[in-house]
């Protein structure tokens, strides 16, 4: 997709790039809801539904066939970029710019060898590519397997030769053997990581310092199993927040904190009892994505044509760090938040997983399902109040009534959002909003 999704590419095994257009248009309609009125019942519910009437819609997308552009030399990846569409060719090995826009007098497609661009043998190819925005930055795997960082190079009017130059790379990962040859590659924006998995199993984390070649090792993550038991590694990604990297293998996945703490993993469960109620999600998945913020994560098994999603809790501190926030512990799901009210107890080392020391609190449906997915999460100081921001307006909650207060009119609430995040003064809710292009502050008394 084009970072702006209007231009969707598909990449064929015959060695065609297919190029649609995305448009959406907002006055037609493929759903909405409609309730039936005649009853004092429905009349209700009707009421109840007419502030996120407009959520209750799923607009009309048209896809459109532009053209198909066949790469003689054949296609390893293609990455659509803000200006131009990268293609990584096999024979011989380069990459190949073409421009969505052609500039006026200028060719629509410039390519450059491989070989010349990181000056290493004609026969290395591309075997894998990636591309973050946030970083502007490009990772290439190498049928050697190398990994190098790599920018695009506006060129030198200066210098006509370094005007023609396309990119410019560094290595950062020089395998010694083929044990250690890289696979897979992610990035890792908000902590400048990258995040190599090599042929052996490793998955080792790079800490990208500058873009000119300082790209230290930072650490090798330790896997819950060993490499026969986890099987090859099909896919890695890191959640949009940055502090969680789940990696999916053949026979299951595993996850870990940004600074390489184990977390969750399928490998302690019954493969047997797994297999019998055909949860094959945990047995194996084949591929995978982040969605709602952070808040699941959607997996496709091996052989499979479910799509299954996996919810995931994460600590507030991740959406909204404040001292509450880490005082206090408050997880957040794509659907609740869970609040842990038991720091009066003697033992203030540890936290139990009593469920009576937890408190539960549903998100409003309405508000969550028009302002769908909850950002941040933030609670007072006293642990008597919970706060929740989603992509416009927001709500609190008081854990001792176990009572919402949202706004009444969907106007207010979609007229800002919660930009700079958001803390409790006793029973005041402070927060900084976006509203028109104007910053404020805002403040929000939580009364009864």
């Amino acid at each position: 997709m084009h970072p702006d999704s209007t231009i969707l590419v598909v990449q064929t095994l015959n060695g065609y790039l297919l190029t649609y257009s995305v448009a959406s248009d907002s006055t037609t309609q493929v759903y909405q809801q409609r309730f039936d009125n005649s009853t004092h019942h429905r009349r209700q519910q009707l009421a109840l539904f007419s502030a996120v009437e407009e959520a209750n819609v799923v607009g009309d997308i048209s896809i459109r066939f532009r053209m198909a552009i066949k790469i003689e030399s054949g296609i390893v990846k293609a990455l659509a970029l803000d200006q131009e569409l990268v293609v990584a060719t096999v024979k011989p090995p380069a990459i190949q710019c073409i421009r969505w826009t052609p500039e006026a007098g200028g060719p629509q497609t410039t390519s450059e060898l491989l070989s010349r661009i990181l000056g290493i043998s004609k026969k290395v190819s591309i075997v894998d590519m990636v591309y973050d925005r946030a970083m502007n930055l490009l990772i290439w795997i190498t049928s050697s397997g190398h990994a190098y960082a790599v920018q695009r190079d506006a060129g030198s009017q200066q210098d006509p030769e370094a005007a023609k130059k396309l990119f410019h790379g560094h290595c950062f990962h020089n395998p010694k053997d083929d044990s250690e040859k890289a696979v897979k590659v992610t990035v890792n924006a908000r902590f400048s990581l990258l995040t190599v998995s090599c042929s052996n199993g490793d998955v080792l984390v790079y800490t990208a310092k500058d873009y000119v070649g300082n790209i230290p090792l930072s650490q090798k993550l330790h896997l819950p199993a060993s490499s026969t038991t986890t099987g090859a590694l099909t896919f890695m990604a890191y959640s949009p927040d940055g502090y969680c990297l789940f990696a999916g293998y053949e026979n299951g996945w595993t996850t870990w904190s940004v600074f390489g703490k184990p977390g969750g993993n399928s490998f302690s469960v019954d493969a047997a009892l797994a297999t019998a109620n055909s949860e094959d999600w945990l047995t194996g998945v084949s591929d995978g994505c982040w969605i709602g913020g952070g808040s699941d994560i959607i997996l496709s098994g091996q052989n499979d044509r479910r799509l299954w999603v996996l919810e995931t809790a994460r600590s507030a501190l991740t959406g909204c760090f404040s001292a509450a926030n880490l005082a206090r512990g408050l997880l957040q799901t794509g659907t609740e938040f869970i609040l842990y009210r038991g720091h009066d107890l003697p033992d203030l080392m540890t936290i139990s997983g009593k469920d009576s020391l937890w408190h539960h609190g549903q998100y409003p449906p309405a508000y969550l399902h028009s302002q769908w997915p909850i950002r941040s999460c933030v609670v007072s100081q006293d642990g008597r109040y919970v706060a929740i921001a989603g992509r416009r307006g927001l709500a609190h909650y008081s854990v001792n009534s176990g009572r919402w207060k949202v706004f009444e009119d969907s106007k207010a609430e979609n007229s800002f959002a919660v930009r700079g995040g958001m803390c409790w003064y006793g029973h005041i809710l402070i927060a900084a909003v976006e509203s028109d292009g104007s910053y404020e502050v805002r403040y929000f008394p939580h009364l009864h």
